[in-house]
């Protein structure tokens, strides 16, 4: 049986979720949105750099993937390192 404190708990951690899911959600719409306003002005710009690389724009957008992939986990990376520093 749950105490009542671990009922708490569980119940603050249940609605903070929620409550993530939900702002998340907001900026996946507003996000797409903006995106979808603004897709000829990206479209050009991707045009644009690739031609000045002197590369395809399907392999600008694998650079980019993978750019922003790594910086996804470079930040993960310092996140932990930083999460780990608090813990000390």
């Amino acid at each position: 049986m749950l105490s009542l404190p671990s009922f708490d708990n569980q119940r603050l951690i249940f609605h903070a979720a929620r409550q993530t899911l939900r702002k998340a959600e907001m900026a996946r719409v507003a996000v797409r949105e903006w995106l979808n306003e603004h897709d000829c002005e990206l479209e050009e710009w991707k045009r644009k750099t690739a031609s000045e690389l002197g590369i395809s724009i399907s392999i600008l957008e694998q650079k980019l993937l993978a750019s922003a992939q790594h910086q996804a986990v470079t930040s993960k990376g310092d996140d932990d390192v930083n999460s780990e520093d608090n813990s000390l």
